[in-house]
């Protein structure tokens, strides 16, 4: 009895330790849905100005919000370097193969905690991965398609984090899908933010867009958004540790840590 008890303990401990992995509601997906997110999108009118484009660049022209899905295990025919699921069971996959000049945005608000911050640099951090799918019709560079992250302080809108490139751009190493099709494999990103972070809400946004001529299409797919390390494989080239990406948010999480408490509770009054 008593090793039964210590064990759910044990458990109810790993559970509220496993919230602490996460920044972001189902960062991994796990739940086989969007839950947490906010989806949005229209449609992409093209990049305004010339490269190098940033986050300034991105112009939406107001409509319905774009495809966006969670994946699980397969393979991507247009990208057979890439092999789904990420991490655990599912991946995000943001806009999608249809044309239209769609764009699909995915959104989160949260707050960075204390939990967050990495002892080995005593800085907060915020890791996840993405691999981007992109059509390459060769158009000029505004017109392409193309993907955008970017990780912001909502207080005063400072970008902490950002990536974007349109397909087939100069200096990104694409490689060759299927077809005119380009693709990056899965890259891990561990965004160090400032000290100050701590106790702020951050932003995180990602963007996966058609060509604004409409007959080229692009997504990304993106999982593993949290302060752990993004397991399973290398990030360009650099090797991760295997770290599981938490299934459930934190309320979640507490929840659970709390039946699994009071079931020891029961299971030793009956006990004695």
């Amino acid at each position: 009895m008593r090793h039964r008890i210590r064990l759910i303990a044990a458990v109810s401990l790993l559970a509220c330790a496993g919230a602490s992995h996460a920044i972001f509601v189902n960062g991994g997906f796990e739940q086989n849905s969007l839950a947490g997110w906010t989806v949005g999108g229209g449609s992409n009118p093209g990049l305004a100005g010339t490269p190098p484009f940033t986050g300034a660049s991105v112009q939406i022209t107001p409509g319905a919000a774009g495809p966006a899905s969670v994946v699980g295990a397969g393979a991507d025919p247009r990208a057979p370097g890439i092999t789904l699921p990420r991490v655990g069971q599912y991946t995000a996959k943001i806009n999608d193969e249809a044309t239209g000049a769609r764009l699909t945005t995915l959104r989160q608000v949260d707050t960075v905690t204390a939990a967050d911050v990495d002892p080995a640099d005593s800085l907060p951090h915020l890791r996840f991965s993405f691999a981007p799918v992109l059509d390459d019709p060769a158009h000029a560079p505004n017109e392409q398609p193309y993907f955008y992250v970017v990780v912001r302080n909502v207080a005063d809108n400072s970008v902490l984090f950002e990536q974007f490139a349109y397909s087939g751009q100069p200096g990104v190493t694409f490689q060759q899908g299927t077809g005119t099709w380009k693709y990056l494999p899965f890259q891990n990103v561990d965004a160090v933010l400032p000290a100050s972070a701590v106790g702020q809400q951050i932003e995180l946004t990602v963007i996966g867009a058609d060509c604004s001529l409409s007959g080229h299409a692009g997504y990304v797919y993106v999982d593993g958004f949290g302060s752990a390390q993004v397991g399973g494989g290398t990030g360009g080239g650099v090797p991760v540790a295997q770290v599981p990406v938490p299934a459930l948010d934190r309320l979640g999480m507490l929840l659970m840590a709390a039946l699994l408490a009071a079931t020891g509770l029961l299971a030793w009054r009956r006990g004695s």
